[in-house]
């Protein structure tokens, strides 16, 4: 499930590549007064992912208009964020520095589909980030000039690394969020399609840092009840790290 929301730039300004916190932040806000208020104080994973501006500019204009995409597996969610910001509609919003006016807000249905002789593709429609813990350098042959926490997965680094990171990182949302169900097998990937790697500024509590994620496409096969419910989930909580910032937004590129 994931809500569409419609803007119009209410001036001129630069597009903010660090908008993560802030956007955060204001869905948090949505929040307050509601069952959900204490979401922002929970442990690991809150299974909500949003998009960036679409379409991105670096520069916004007044009486331009964007969309922005908040998704996640939980239909409750995404009904009191739809409500809360229907109540916004023709009222003045501030994402960070950028102030828009909300036009509307919809709610959307991406389904996968069920047919025997379709491929799903899934894309990245914002970065996938996958942090690698020191314990598993060795096993994926990294060796950093300095010594880390964890590093970030980039294109230097084995294929192999980042698909299995991907994978438990999936298969552990998948498992917390529906307790007690069996998990799905793996492998998870059939094909992935690299397509570049960015470095994003991320500015939270006054500190700015950079966060290294990799855009890429996925290749489903036709999919049986158990991997579609699987993916769908994954689909809606987003791929990757840090889905609650923004991070791993993923999209229904189309079926072949």
């Amino acid at each position: 499930m994931r809500v569409l929301v419609r803007l119009r730039a209410q001036d001129t300004f630069p597009y903010e590549l660090g908008y993560h916190h802030d956007f955060q932040g204001f869905i948090y806000g949505l929040l307050r007064g509601t069952s959900y208020e204490s979401l922002h104080d929970k442990a690991r994973y809150k299974f909500f992912c949003f998009s960036n501006l679409v379409p991105p500019t670096r520069a916004i204009s007044r009486g331009s208009q964007k969309t922005w995409m908040i998704s996640s597996p939980d239909e409750a969610f995404i009904k009191t964020i739809k409500e809360k910001l229907t109540a916004h509609e023709g009222r003045s919003i501030r994402l960070g520095k950028m102030i828009f006016w909300l036009e509307q807000a919809d709610g959307r249905k991406v389904t996968l589909s069920s047919s025997a002789f379709q491929e799903t593709v899934l894309s990245s429609g914002t970065p996938i980030v996958v942090r690698i813990p020191q314990y598993r350098w060795k096993e994926y042959g990294i060796e950093p000039k300095r010594s880390y926490r964890f590093v970030y997965w980039r294109k230097e680094h084995t294929p192999t690394a980042f698909i299995k990171q991907l994978e438990e990182n999936l298969v552990k949302k998948y498992g917390e969020y529906f307790s007690a169900e069996e998990q799905p097998s793996l492998p998870l990937f059939e094909k992935l399609k690299f397509r570049r790697q960015v470095a994003v500024p991320l500015r939270m509590r006054g500190e700015e840092s950079t966060v290294i994620g990799t855009l890429w496409d996925f290749y489903f096969g036709p999919l049986n009840e158990a991997r579609r419910r699987a993916l769908q989930f994954w689909l809606d909580t987003g791929f990757g790290e840090m889905n609650s910032l923004g991070f791993g937004f993923t999209n229904l590129k189309g079926h072949s």
